[in-house]
């Protein structure tokens, strides 16, 4: 599955270590932010309910941020070696497009765990 082209590429190269980059810095900022001496989490205000449109959920939940993060990179590394070989322009589309899912993942984890 990887070939020896696919290390070669450089601009392959880039992206898979900025994927990889990115899903660790997404799991170390999950697991830093989230505060583990609350019961619950805050994590959704309803603003037609008033005082009780607070959405809760379980500490463990808030963790899945970062197993998203890491989901996403395996996922984009593992298609576009398998992809790459037939064609190298849709393997760069799948790790363009992962990187900027590991963006939003930490832009969304970062505005929901500092709601807690």
């Amino acid at each position: 599955m990887f070939t020896k082209k696919y290390f070669q590429d450089r601009t392959i190269l880039f992206l898979n270590l900025a994927i990889i980059l990115g899903a660790v810095i997404n799991i170390v900022a999950t697991v830093l932010r989230v505060n583990t001496s609350q019961a619950v989490a805050i994590i959704r205000y309803q603003v037609s309910l008033g005082l009780a449109g607070f959405q809760r959920a379980d500490i463990i939940q808030l963790y899945s941020f970062a197993l998203m993060a890491l989901v996403i990179a395996i996922t984009a590394v593992l298609i576009s070696a398998k992809i790459y070989h037939r064609r190298r322009i849709l393997s760069v589309l799948i790790l363009s497009l992962s990187l900027i899912a590991l963006f939003f993942n930490l832009i969304v984890s970062g505005a929901i765990l500092n709601l807690q």
